[in-house]
């Protein structure tokens, strides 16, 4: 066994077989990042231990043979064909319906919250798990929805709550096509980081930037659910080229999934700021009003950089340089944002990741 070093001065004994696979790997994930700064060679040094000991203990994930078939042709789609299928989208749960009046109403009390939230076991003892998780870490036990309302707040717990609900609503695609563990995984890790800078440069709300994080690529999953063939055959496309999924998405589709799951979100009134970190996750506008698609972005580049699940996307994007920049990430930040993550990740996983 070698002994590794982490940037944080943490020592653990990894099998040199793993941890050259892991730096070759990473070397492949970051092609399209260009001129890399110091802070994004930190994220990829990063990136090799927790590739390394995922590799380890998941060998399967790593297991990618490519297709000697043909590629299949794919005929361009109208995004809004999709969301006239009503069909072919989850159901929305009441308790979610009313979530969404909620959230959006001028004046939404704290006891009208709890009401709503109360009505549905599932979802008030999912949010009992999360306030009194690490997530929050708060000094004392909560044990009803009405204390959560107060002590996390209205605005607050209604993101969460309704930002969550989504979980539920994607249980119908085959593993073959999507390890739904995995994505949830991507998606659940790129919230918490979203979540973390948020706190570290005081931009944006805490719960949005996790909810944003955590539905980001949303429109993946409608995208299967819907289009499966044509999704699947974007994927080998995608793969099979080297090149980034999303662009992919847009050349043979005439759209991505961002702009997709941004569209879902729409129809489903969602509220804006979430909308626009769904949309902007891969191509943020510089001038923004709200800070939650920047943290977003940047978290998606954090994220497929350290390696932790997989939306399907190989590549790590490469960050727009005035955002990155904004966000001050310098190596020491980078340390900062991924110190105990693991231990985080861990209990996230419990508590969120469907089973």
């Amino acid at each position: 066994m070698a002994e590794h070093t982490d940037a944080n001065g943490n020592t653990m004994d990894v099998a040199p077989e793993f941890l050259e696979a892991a730096k070759k790997l990473l070397t492949r994930r970051f092609k399209f990042v260009k001129n890399p700064d110091d802070s994004i060679k930190r994220l990829a040094r990063h990136g090799a231990r927790f590739v390394a000991h995922d590799m380890a203990l998941n060998p399967q994930h790593y297991a990618y043979s490519p297709s000697e078939e043909a590629l299949p042709l794919i005929e361009p789609l109208d995004p809004l064909d999709i969301l006239r299928k009503e069909h072919q989208l989850p159901s929305l749960p009441q308790a979610f319906l009313e979530l969404q009046q909620a959230i959006n109403a001028d004046a939404t009390s704290a006891d009208d919250l709890a009401n709503i939230i109360s009505q549905d076991p599932s979802l008030t003892a999912f949010l009992l798990r999360m306030v009194n998780s690490a997530f929050y870490s708060l000094p004392m036990q909560i044990d009803t929805i009405s204390r959560a309302v107060t002590v996390v707040g209205v605005n607050q717990l209604s993101t969460l709550a309704v930002g969550t609900s989504v979980l539920s609503l994607f249980k119908d695609i085959p593993a073959e096509v999507l390890d739904m563990e995995l994505f949830w995984k991507h998606s659940v890790t790129c919230g918490l980081i979203a979540r973390r800078l948020c706190r570290i440069t005081g931009k944006g709300d805490p719960e949005r930037a996790f909810v944003a994080g955590l539905l980001h690529d949303i429109g993946q999953l409608i995208l299967l659910q819907a289009e499966p063939e044509r999704a699947v055959a974007v994927l080998s496309h995608a793969r099979s080229k080297d090149i980034l999924l999303w662009e992919q998405e847009k050349k043979l589709l005439g759209f991505d999934h961002a702009t997709l799951g941004g569209m879902l979100l729409r129809k489903w009134n969602f509220p804006f700021v979430l909308v626009s970190a769904v949309i902007e996750h891969h191509t943020p506008k510089e001038n923004l009003k709200e800070d939650e698609p920047a943290l977003v972005h940047c978290a998606e580049t954090i994220a497929t950089g350290l390696g932790v699940g997989s939306s399907g996307e190989f590549f790590v994007q490469p960050p727009n340089p005035k955002i990155w920049a904004s966000m001050g990430l310098t190596p020491d930040r980078i340390d900062e944002m991924i110190e105990d993550l693991d231990e985080e990740l861990d209990e996230a996983f419990g508590i969120l990741i469907p089973q």
